[in-house]
């Protein structure tokens, strides 16, 4: 289940208060067309005797009634252009009402508004997609089946939750892991794109922090559905705080069978080099990782 951290709280209670608001608006002028109050108040009655019926007396319901009251209401708010489903809040998420769950379920629009607020976190910017993608500019078809391959993986991951883009600079790895992370968008998920530097020091923030505030540089890596970390390897080492906290990252999240897509210039000796071998099996174990090395001419002297 996703932290629902204050500004989220704070976007569904002013949807539901402003739903609420609308809706009691709208029934205090719906008060002052004549007979509404005693249509209304009729209206109510003929709901609660059938719910009384039903539980005391065990009778199946006869809506007739309700209905042909509920017309006349109708007929009655024409006059003000209102209805009578313009009397209850009308709600963003029907599904929750507002509150995020339902039946004790995190509601998917969590997620949704979450993606809202993390496009600061895309750079200010428009991540690119598969549709933007140019395979004219490759010279083989190594890369065009790279990219079927990785598009195919987001609708099916099966066990494979890593994916790592080896390379050099220019050869479209950042390119690549936005097509992805474009992908998962479309499909709802809640994604954190974001470059290892960045991680980095919300991690030693994390570490130096000591009041309520000390989880929120945390908490969006570790609840996302899928996180995306551009240049792994380019982030300074602070000792005790950068190897100990990626561990703890990738770590949980291979617990919660979650999705990491990386991009590194560094090969797969240099990545167990800097990072050590528990960091390096939570990423590229068999069962779980996949790693592809693309090697080729940079790609941006081609444009």
């Amino acid at each position: 289940m996703i932290i629902m951290d204050k500004k989220v709280n704070d976007i569904l209670n002013n949807r539901r208060l402003q739903a609420q608001i609308t809706a009691n608006i709208n029934f205090n002028t719906a008060c002052l067309i004549p007979n509404f109050k005693k249509k209304y108040s009729e209206y109510k009655s003929a709901i609660i005797e059938n719910a009384r019926k039903k539980v005391l007396e065990n009778k199946i319901n006869d809506d007739t009634k309700i209905l042909n009251i509920k017309n006349q209401l109708n007929n009655i708010l024409q006059e003000k252009n209102l209805s009578l489903n313009d009397l209850q809040p009308s709600y963003y998420c029907s599904k929750c009402c507002d509150t995020g769950f339902v039946n004790g379920e995190q509601c998917l629009c969590v997620k949704e508004i979450l993606n809202t607020l993390n496009k600061s976190n895309f750079s200010n910017k428009s991540l690119h997609s598969f549709n933007d993608a140019n395979m004219t500019i490759f010279e083989n078809d190594t890369m065009p089946k790279l990219y079927k391959l990785l598009k195919a993986w987001c609708n099916n991951q099966k066990n494979i939750k890593n994916i790592l883009l080896q390379g050099g600079t220019g050869v479209g790895k950042t390119f690549l892991i936005e097509c992805l992370a474009t992908e998962f968008l479309k499909q709802g998920k809640y994604v954190v794109f974001s470059s290892a530097f960045e991680i980095n020091n919300d991690f030693l923030k994390y570490h130096t922090t000591f009041d309520e505030n000390k989880m929120s540089f945390l908490e969006k890596y570790l609840d996302c559905d899928v996180l995306v970390i551009d240049d792994l390897g380019t982030e300074p080492i602070f000792k005790n705080i950068t190897k100990e906290y990626f561990y703890l990252l990738f770590n949980q999240r291979m617990v919660d069978n979650k999705i990491n897509i990386l991009s590194t210039n560094l090969d797969l000796i240099n990545i167990k080099e800097r990072y050590g071998d528990r960091i390096f099996s939570r990423i590229l174990s068999k069962q779980n990782g996949r790693a592809f090395n693309i090697n080729h001419s940079d790609l941006r002297l081609k444009k």
